[in-house]
């Protein structure tokens, strides 16, 4: 039940339902899940954790908004450690289905006529956070997770045209290249492609 509301309130807030700032009723979103408010908190709790709501005591929760200064600092320190990522990764010899079928999503998405830019987006961001888990350092997962990548709209879940999807989806199919070429020249392209979303 937690996993569920969970799962609906992420999406609700990627895909802008709930704007920045917005507050959050324990006890509307209680009636709405037909059940108590002790599951609810739980999962503001976990939304929290995750960068996407800040609680305030005596206030109430509110969906956490991040400046463009936040974004750009993020975006900066995402493209080094996603390249040491990168790094790692081709020294080893990693199984990168899991990179490999987010890219497949990724496309389904894009042929599909309702696109559903909520679904793009976690795609994207499963892709990158696949990477750093196969470089199987757990110093620099925990450095990443710190960065609350998924609760940044504007890396993941801002709107695209259709040319910037063709562009993103292309630039995932070169980043997966260079790994089965263990290219290391994936590295500087890494940063290149990642630097890009400073911009947004």
């Amino acid at each position: 039940m937690q996993t569920e509301i969970c799962s609906i309130i992420q999406n609700r807030i990627r895909s802008g339902e709930y704007t920045p700032g917005e507050k959050l009723s324990e006890n509307l979103l209680a009636t709405e899940f037909n059940c108590s408010r002790m599951p609810v908190r739980e999962v503001l709790k976990h939304l929290e954790q995750d960068g996407l709501v800040t609680i305030q005591p005596k206030s109430g929760t509110y969906v956490r908004s991040y400046s463009p200064e936040e974004v750009c600092n993020a975006v900066e320190i995402r493209a080094y450690l996603e390249a040491l990522a990168f790094a790692l990764v081709i020294e080893k010899d990693v199984d990168i289905t899991a990179m490999e079928q987010c890219v497949v999503d990724m496309a389904h998405c894009m042929e599909n006529q309702s696109f559903d830019l909520a679904a793009f987006g976690e795609h994207h961001l499963r892709f990158h956070e696949s990477m750093v888990r196969l470089a199987d350092n757990p110093f620099l997962l925990e450095l990443y997770n710190k960065l609350h990548l998924n609760a940044l709209q504007k890396i993941f879940f801002n709107p695209m045209s259709k040319e910037e999807m063709t562009i993103t989806h292309a630039e995932h199919q070169k980043i997966l290249q260079f790994i089965k070429d263990k290219n290391p020249e994936g590295e500087q392209f890494i940063k290149m492609h990642l630097w890009k979303r400073r911009e947004h």
